[in-house]
């Protein structure tokens, strides 16, 4: 049931009825029953799994904070298996055959080398587990870890299983985040918001945006560039600039989509999820980038990785090592390949040179002057974008070698032929992007430019004055908004769902 289907589309508006027919208890119980259908009409086993991993997790926050008035070392034990426990479930399911592979590889690699020295080392084809990844267990082990870690830290555990068990499930975000702080969702969930006209305005805008992002936007280009990325030779270079920037869209379009239409969904219950995106492709920098971009992650990684390996305030040397390892963690969280590896170690040796680029800029203030203009600014988002439409091919690719392919397609001056652009014009995506970009140019200025309310306002393109930083439209503008943005994913719809990229982590 991912969120493009058509039975999402019947499953949220029962759940959103029922939910706020309820109340106290019920409304728990609801959430939680309402998320395991969710999870479990994928594949029923895993609801075991899910239900499993919930209640260890729980009883493991309760013996943490009951050891605090024991003994620290049993505080530390029962944390440590806690985190054994949730991090060896993600290693045997995402990277068991990853690892069996890469020993199996290794060892035939020593044994030919020298025969004479390593005949000892045996030599075998590495076994294949027939294990299916369960949907969105790098979210939620992330957020049963971060649970785990900050009861140790001195939050209270939450008591109640039902409680312990929406959090975890919470079908809006459970399958590709954002990744939540339990003490902020349970929070919310206990006094949601009240429903109003204005929450059920922005939820759904929300939701009709995240639906054009994926549907329209997204899913189109998908299917126009998925050539590129299994070519068997080198790109030619337009060939290579359209799968490269085709994906890079591509990838925030189906992954903002998605947490537009699960922010939307959870308003829709009265629970605002944190964001997980803020304009990233605009930032001035790498460092800023990764602030901006898969928000809730970014925060997780800073906060259990890089600051708990002494974060920025040690020796430069063991800073660099801490962005390396931090990003590097990164790159396999979101896959057991080798590409996801290269990956992180590319935003990492990036965000090594941003940090010095920082530190030169503090150094020169002339330099740091220039680079403040608008002028410098704008080039400092180009060379960030450059970057990054660079290294997301590894990122999508299936392997290292058709990943090389594009890459060194963007370097390949000397043909200039095409077989993706003809596609691209049929397909009919520049057009939708467009159409959305326009769209989003008018609410951004909306948003940030407070000044401009009452004139928005007389020219129908936002609510009353006081509401217009809301981005709440009058009825009839806001209907044909949404009515045109139907009509134009119906346009653009694929002939059968496309999962949502992340939906793999």
């Amino acid at each position: 049931m991912i969120f493009s289907s058509l039975q999402y589309l019947l499953f949220l508006p029962v759940v959103a009825l029922l939910y706020w027919r309820a109340s106290g208890l019920a409304r728990t119980i609801l959430v939680v029953l309402t998320s395991y259908i969710f999870y479990m009409s994928w594949l029923p086993i895993y609801g075991i799994f899910l239900f499993v991993m919930t209640t260890v997790n729980w009883l493991f926050a309760l013996g943490i904070d009951w050891a605090k008035t024991k003994s620290k070392t049993t505080e530390k034990l029962i944390l440590a298996v806690g985190l054994t426990l949730n991090l060896g479930s993600l290693c045997f399911y995402k990277y068991t055959n990853f690892l069996l592979s890469n020993i199996a590889y290794g060892l035939k690699l020593t044994k030919s080398a020298d025969e004479l020295l390593f005949s000892w080392v045996p030599s075998f084809d590495a076994p294949v587990l027939s294990v299916i990844v369960p949907l969105g267990i790098s979210f939620f082990v992330f957020e049963f870890v971060h649970y785990l870690v900050d009861v140790y830290r001195g939050d209270k555990p939450v008591k109640s299983w039902l409680d312990f068990a929406a959090f975890a499930a919470f079908f809006p975000s459970q399958i590709a985040g954002p990744i939540k702080r339990y003490q902020d969702f349970l929070s919310k969930m206990h006094k949601p918001e009240p429903w109003s006209p204005a929450l059920f305005y922005e939820a759904m805008s929300l939701i009709i945006q995240g639906f054009f992002k994926k549907v329209a936007i997204a899913d189109p280009i998908a299917a126009v560039i998925a050539s590129g990325f299994v070519s068997t030779h080198t790109l030619s270079f337009p060939d290579a600039l359209i799968a490269a920037i085709g994906f890079f869209i591509q990838m925030y379009c189906d992954f903002a989509g998605y947490t537009n239409i699960g922010r939307g969904s959870a308003l829709l219950l009265g629970i605002r999820l944190p964001e997980n995106f803020d304009l990233p492709y605009l930032a001035h920098d790498l460092a800023e980038f990764w602030r901006r971009w898969h928000m809730s992650l970014s925060l997780w990684l800073r906060d259990y990785v890089y600051l708990p390996l002494g974060g920025s305030r040690v020796h430069w040397i063991i800073n660099w090592r801490n962005l390396f390892i931090t990003m590097v963690a990164c790159g396999l969280w979101h896959g057991a390949d080798w590409h996801y590896v290269i990956f992180g170690c590319t935003q990492g040796v990036g965000l090594i040179v941003n940090r010095e680029w920082r530190n030169l800029l503090k150094a020169v203030p002339m330099l740091s002057a220039v680079c403040n203009t608008w002028i410098g600014k704008e080039i400092g988002t180009l060379t960030t974008v450059f970057f990054l439409i660079s290294t997301f091919v590894l990122f999508r690719a299936p392997d290292m070698q058709q990943s090389f392919n594009v890459v060194l397609g963007l370097l390949n001056f000397s043909d200039l032929t095409s077989t993706l652009y003809v596609p691209m014009l049929k397909s009919g995506c520049l057009y939708f992007l467009g159409s959305y970009l326009a769209f989003w140019g008018v609410l951004e200025i909306m948003k940030r430019r407070p000044q401009w309310t009452n004139f928005t306002w007389l020219l129908g393109l936002a609510g009353r004055p006081e509401t217009a930083n809301k981005l709440f439209f009058p009825a009839s503008i806001r209907l044909a908004t949404w009515t045109a943005s139907v009509f134009l994913m119906l346009a653009a719809k694929p002939s059968v769902p496309v999962p949502f990229v992340y939906f793999q982590f």
